[in-house]
């Protein structure tokens, strides 16, 4: 089964007990669908980069999951519908491919590390065409 992480930014305003009753839910119904909570990180309250539904401040909530698609889709409605959530974000994080190199980053035949990259050639001056 896929594995996805799910962001939610919840309502400063509400009881700690509120917050823990959301998290408690959304556990809920990612089992409910045949998935895995793998892990749940309360990230603490903190102050957002813009005002979102007339607040500057908000609780982080960070879930690790293995689920199926149709799991993720009614947590992701789930959290749309939820009052005490104000954003939610959820990614598929996706496995490295077997036997791919370490620095996926790179491009095929680029220097690993220290070497010079050659650039492109310089272009010529008006007086040498």
């Amino acid at each position: 089964m896929p594995v996805y992480e799910v962001l939610c930014v919840l309502d400063p305003a509400l009881r700690e007990e509120e917050h823990e009753t959301a998290i408690t839910r959304l556990s809920e119904v990612v089992t409910r669908e045949g998935g895995e909570v793998q892990e749940v990180q309360r990230w603490g309250r903190r102050r957002l980069g813009y005002v979102v539904k007339k607040r500057r401040e908000g609780v982080y909530v960070y879930l690790r999951a293995t689920a199926p698609p149709t799991a993720v889709a009614e947590a992701s409605r789930h959290l749309r519908i939820s009052e005490a959530v104000l954003k939610h974000m959820v990614v598929r994080v996706h496995a490295p491919r077997r036997g791919a190199a370490p620095e996926a980053g790179l491009a095929a035949g680029a220097p690993a590390s220290g070497e010079p990259v050659a650039g492109p050639a310089p272009m010529a001056s008006a007086e040498e065409l």
